[in-house]
């Protein structure tokens, strides 16, 4: 009786235990919520030195925090702009849609007339539409994903339309700026599609990227998928930011902002993934000579566990 009664009270101390942290998540989910909006309103750069002086003030003697304010004054001298992204744990996703979508977009108004911005943004799309018969190849049922991939084209058509006046959108026509934030707004499953794009390129070319998820603690490329790409609210490694900027052919600058600055240099490391587009076999697929030069770049910040966005 007495084992009875101890292995109860252990049984009710575990669920209690679990009740609190399961509430103390919500908590911390609800209050990130509350206070941080998808994706500011385009702020100086000058808030990062803001924020990181702030913090020596009370960490004189911090080398680490030293290395925050000298990355935050490169920074600036680098940048005009950041946006700052949720940080709910789909921020890279966000911010990589956000970024891909501001950039397609400014640049079909800046240049309606120019052929290269057109060819871009026409493969992009086409890119994106012939990604649903590239994942069923691979292990996905139609009917599943459909939805997912009919979002992220519709955001496409959303794009072409704002930019060439034929918006439905009402009040967006007015002011291409409002455009440029309304296109990209927060949906599960744009970021979803996106998801499975990138899984769907590490699974095809598993030798490329084994040595990468074995440094992450995995044994093969699946079982990283299955913990680390396919659920939402994870982290991001940087073996998933260049596996879905080679797939899309997307070039993605990163700034690494983590307290140290390169070896021997005042400037930040950073990394620059994609920008050529890999067929089916993951070889380089650049058939589109007069796009050489034009792909989309977008410039993403890094802090630990963190992405926003430069400019």
């Amino acid at each position: 009786m007495a084992d009875d009664s101890s292995r109860n009270d252990v049984e009710d101390l575990l669920q209690n235990e679990h009740r609190l942290t399961q509430a103390q998540l919500e908590a911390i989910e609800y209050e990130i919520k509350s206070t941080q909006p998808l994706t500011s309103h385009l702020l100086p750069i000058s808030v990062l030195a803001q924020q990181y002086s702030a913090n020596m003030t009370f960490n004189s003697n911090d080398d680490e925090q030293r290395g925050f304010v000298g990355a935050a004054s490169f920074l600036c001298r680098k940048y005009a702009s950041l946006r700052k992204v949720r940080g709910d744990g789909n921020c890279y996703y966000r911010a990589f849609l956000y970024a891909m979508c501001e950039h397609l977009l400014s640049r079909r108004l800046d240049h309606r007339a120019d052929d290269n911005d057109d060819a871009e943004f026409r493969r992009l799309k086409r890119t994106v539409v012939e990604s649903l018969k590239w994942v069923c190849r691979h292990g996905y049922d139609e009917y599943t994903i459909d939805a997912f991939h009919e979002e992220l084209v519709e955001l496409f058509d959303f794009i072409e339309r704002a930019s060439s006046g034929t918006s439905s959108k009402g009040g967006v026509d007015d002011d291409p700026a409002k455009v440029a934030v309304a296109a990209p707004h927060d949906n599960v499953m744009q970021q979803l599609h996106l998801k499975l794009n990138e899984e769907n390129a590490m699974k095809s070319n598993p030798d490329r990227y084994l040595p990468y998820v074995m440094a992450e603690g995995y044994n093969d490329v699946p079982s990283f998928c299955s913990r680390e790409v396919e659920p939402m609210g994870k982290e991001c490694s940087m073996v998933q930011v260049s596996a879905l900027a080679e797939c899309l052919g997307v070039r993605v600058v990163i700034e690494y902002m983590d307290g140290r600055m390169a070896t021997g240099e005042e400037r930040l490391v950073h990394h620059v993934f994609g920008g050529e587009v890999e067929d089916d076999s993951g070889e380089n697929n650049n058939d589109d000579a007069q796009l050489k030069g034009e792909r989309t770049s977008i410039t993403l910040l890094y802090r630990p566990g963190h992405f926003d966005i430069l400019y």
